[in-house]
């Protein structure tokens, strides 16, 4: 606690002699200087009742000074939390909610509980992956190299115990979430398919936690796995049916195409940290490939995505229109990102295409679920 400007206090006999605990030091006491008592008044002095009132441009002064600094400081929890990471973690959601409204199904309530509990797995996975990371030392070959950020907890900004209770924290907002959205979607269909989604959730958290934490897969070469599954077709059909209470094996498809983007995005992330994870013994599958191959694999992710999506279309020419193909205008810039990747050499070079390309990943999905809604409203001449 700051304690108040000596310049602003009125000073004499009245103010620190005539007080015991005051003669011999400055005893400070709540307020930061001795005992407690009202910033203008002083329990001494002349005046009315004994007391002494500060001249107006002493009370000024004191007041401009903070007798409560906050303890903590949000900017390193921000910085963990990666907030940048959500709109890729939303983009299934939102890509198997509009599917829905192109049949005719929405919820608005049950898009907010999905949203929620989508953005609570990234939070988590965010905050664990750092957790994760500093406990098996990864982090301390990352520090200070241009290119590569800096992580929370390895860098001191955060206490590995503050870390450690947030992520139990938001484990048990997953877990709050996750039930909530499966009561609320399958609240008609019986306590079968609400347990179903239950364990879905329940799946998703672990995976959240796990890329570096526990079974830490990630350190194994299964995360680009678990990205295509849980971005992608859990997340895309798993949404649709939520809103539709209904399955249909087509909606896998452009599921697919987000989960092999999503893919794309943490290839780069591996792209830009294969020494240091080769110096950790984080097994990726970029690390175990070789940049070549990994720039390769990064390419075939890409056109795997539009070729999914393409049948997908294809596969409905009966009951769909050209506007359905809109998500095409996606491909110009997923080329430029190619082409940037295949000539990138530094860590620097693949770090500014993680954001474009999870940008432009969240505006395939929504164009896909844009074009197919403006067609079931305005086809007028199907494909074929």
């Amino acid at each position: 606690m700051v304690p108040y400007d000596d310049d602003a206090l009125p000073h004499g006999p009245s103010y620190d002699q005539t007080r015991p605990q005051c003669r011999t030091r400055r005893s400070t006491g709540v307020d930061g200087v001795c005992g407690r008592r009202h910033p203008d008044v002083l329990p001494h002095g002349g005046g009315p009742g004994g007391q002494t009132r500060f001249p107006r441009e002493a009370r000024s002064r004191l007041w401009k000074i903070p007798h409560l600094p906050l303890s903590i400081s949000w900017a390193p929890w921000i910085q963990a939390a990666r907030p940048r990471t959500l709109p890729l973690a939303l983009a299934c959601i939102a890509l198997g909610s509009l599917l829905a409204a192109d049949r005719g199904y929405f919820d608005p309530w049950l898009t907010l509980w999905m949203v929620l509990t989508a953005a609570s797995y990234q939070l988590l996975s965010n905050l664990a992956n750092d957790l994760g990371d500093y406990r098996t030392g990864a982090d301390q070959h990352r520090q200070g190299l241009d290119g590569i950020e800096a992580r929370a907890v390895a860098s001191g900004l955060i206490r590995e115990a503050s870390m450690h209770r947030a992520v139990q924290v938001l484990t048990f907002m997953s877990l709050v979430f996750t039930a909530l959205t499966a009561w609320w979607g399958t609240r008609d269909l019986g306590w079968v398919y609400t347990a179903i989604f239950a364990a879905l959730g329940l799946l998703a958290t672990a995976a959240a936690r796990g890329y570096t934490l526990g079974w830490a897969y990630g350190y194994k070469g299964f995360g680009d796995l678990f990205v295509i599954l849980f971005f992608g077709p859990v997340g895309v059909a798993g949404s649709f049916f939520l809103q539709t209470q209904s399955w249909d094996p087509l909606i896998l498809l452009p599921g697919l195409s987000v989960g092999f983007m999503a893919a794309a995005v943490l290839n780069l992330n591996n792209l830009r940290d294969i020494e240091t994870d080769q110096a950790a013994g984080k097994r990726t599958l970029a690390m175990r490939m070789g940049r070549p191959m990994a720039k390769l694999y990064q390419t075939i992710l890409v056109l795997e995505a539009y070729v999914a999506t393409t049948v997908f279309i294809v596969l409905q020419a009966d009951v769909t229109c050209s506007r359905s193909f809109l998500y095409a205008a996606t491909l110009p810039l997923f080329a430029e990102g190619l082409y940037k990747t295949w000539k990138a050499k530094t860590p620097a070079d693949f770090d500014r295409q993680l954001k474009p390309t999870a940008l432009q990943t969240v505006l395939f999905a929504l164009l896909l679920g844009v074009g197919l809604l403006i067609d079931a409203n305005q086809c007028g001449k199907p494909l074929f």
